[in-house]
């Protein structure tokens, strides 16, 4: 009988083996299917993460070349650079812009380049902004600011407050009364209201009749009207106005620059300042409180300021008769000019008008103003001491108007007003004042000049100046006189306070300004 192993119980360990075998493989293959099937999901999502960074990039590229051209445009409009400066300028954009565009658009791996052209992009986008927006606000100044307004005047119909007269047609068949009033002005008013008109030999006896009841209805213009509340107490509180009619000024002498050389093309040019005593709209004719002639020379690169007196005696050039120099301003800006011309012999082709508005807005616009005053004194209701004073717009304008509060009186003025003037160009240069108010001083500003300068004249200036980069001289003078009482064309046989000119001081203006001309 022959032996037989006996079979062991359960599987062949060989298949057991194979089987697990295959089950390892097929584990294996699985888990490569599925290692692979993640790494293609998780290499599509960076594409896919890549590409909309990507195009975010390309976006701000757009971005910041449309604020650069913006930047550009707003720079170029004010045509204030010379044309080495826009070409530097240029040159320089146009590479600056490529390299930041280059490096924000291009995709690089680790994306560090794309950040920190970035942050440049929007650190220097901010600037331009910042730099255009001042730049169009320069240009919108320039272009309001640089262009001749005609003058107007307003007439007003004045009667006294007890008066039942209380409109234009309630005077029908009245007599009015006038002083001074041109044929053109009479005419407008006979064709509003059946009137008759009657003349008085002055202005002052107009006023006092009126109120001596003599007379029922005067027609003044409001220069005249503002004379008669300073000659007379209580004018304005015991009249009333019922009409006001608004006329244009024909100027009775025009500037004519074109046989003088004296102009701002030839480097050597006159520019007469003129401030006049009146608020509101800067076109309304009035006296003219502040003279100031600025003699200006670019070969040399000096300025010199001279200073007249409001009261100075002089002679008017188109009437031939003898008035303060205030008075000029009452027949236009064209007057005032010719009869300075006449006074210190020499050609004015330029000239700046501003009001009692524009000093209260700009001073108030940059935060008040240090201004050094010679005495303590007080005028309509604020007190100034001696030494320097913190000032506003108001207290400002009654600190460079006052007179009476001096032994010199009008010379004393006149120093005031050169301080006033010399603590605003002092706070308007400073630094920190351009930085954060420059918008807000050209908007205060706005509406408050009158001028004939050209805006391309400016702009030559500017030009002429980047590209020499001189230091400026600035000199003052002031014209000199003796206080006294004298009949005035304006106002009549009312004698007034006058300032009789001293001679010499008259002559030594004449040769310093022939001096900076180069005469």
């Amino acid at each position: 009988m022959s032996y037989q192993p006996r079979r062991m119980q359960g599987e062949d360990p060989y298949k057991k083996m194979r089987r697990r075998y295959e089950e390892e493989s097929r584990n294996y293959s699985s888990s490569r299917k599925s290692n692979s099937s993640y790494n293609k999901k998780t290499s599509k999502n960076k594409r896919k993460s890549g590409g909309k960074l990507g195009a975010a990039f390309k976006i701000l590229t757009l971005i910041y070349v449309i604020i650069t051209i913006i930047f550009y445009v707003s720079v170029l409009r004010l045509d204030l650079l010379p044309t080495s400066y826009v070409t530097i300028f240029t040159i320089a954009e146009i590479i600056f812009t490529l390299l930041i565009g280059i490096g924000l658009a291009k995709t690089h791996k680790t994306k560090k380049l794309n950040i920190f052209c970035l942050i440049i992009a929007l650190l220097v986008s901010g600037v331009y902004l910042y730099v255009a927006n001042y730049a169009n606000a320069t240009t919108e100044f320039l272009g309001s600011m640089f262009q001749e307004l005609q003058e107007t005047d307003e007439y007003y119909v004045v009667v006294r407050n007890n008066n039942t007269y209380n409109s234009v047609e309630d005077i029908a068949g009245e007599e009015v009364y006038i002083f001074q009033v041109e044929e053109d002005v009479q005419a407008e008013l006979e064709d509003k209201v059946d009137i008759t008109f009657g003349t008085s030999d002055g202005l002052t006896n107009l006023g006092n009749n009126l109120l001596n009841r003599e007379i029922n209805v005067i027609f003044v213009s409001s220069s005249q009207y503002n004379m008669l509340s300073e000659e007379i107490e209580n004018f304005k509180d015991n009249t009333k106005i019922i009409y006001t009619a608004t006329h244009a000024v024909e100027s009775t002498a025009k500037i004519d620059s074109s046989n003088s050389k004296y102009t701002v093309n030839n480097g050597i040019f006159n520019v007469y300042i003129s401030g006049i005593d009146t608020s509101g709209s800067i076109s309304n004719v009035s006296r003219s409180d502040a003279n100031i002639l600025a003699t200006v020379n670019t070969n040399t690169h000096e300025v010199l300021l001279t200073s007249i007196p409001r009261d100075y005696y002089v002679t008017l050039h188109s009437k031939g008769a003898k008035d303060k120099l205030t008075h000029s301003g009452i027949y236009g800006i064209n007057e005032t000019i010719t009869t300075v011309e006449d006074l210190l012999d020499t050609d004015i082709n330029y000239y700046v008008r501003v009001n009692f508005t524009t000093v209260i807005k700009l001073v108030d616009t940059l935060g008040g103003i240090q201004v050094y005053s010679d005495y303590d004194f007080s005028t309509q209701g604020y007190h100034f001491s001696k030494g320097y004073n913190t000032l506003n717009g108001e207290e400002a304008l009654a600190f460079s108007r006052e007179r009476y509060s001096f032994a010199s009186g009008d010379n004393q003025r006149v120093k005031n007003q050169q301080a006033v003037i010399e603590a605003i160009i002092k706070k308007v240069l400073n630094s920190t004042t351009l930085l954060t108010r420059y918008t807000s001083i050209l908007e205060s500003l706005e509406g408050s000049f009158q001028t004939n300068i050209e805006q391309s004249d400016i702009s030559n200036l500017v030009k002429d100046q980047l590209n020499n980069m001189s230091s400026w001289t600035i000199k003052t003078n002031a014209l000199t006189g003796t206080g006294s009482y004298g009949p005035t064309y304006s106002m009549g046989s009312t004698r007034l306070y006058i300032m009789l000119p001293n001679e010499s001081s008259v002559a030594e203006a004449k040769q310093e300004i022939d001096d900076v001309l180069g005469e």
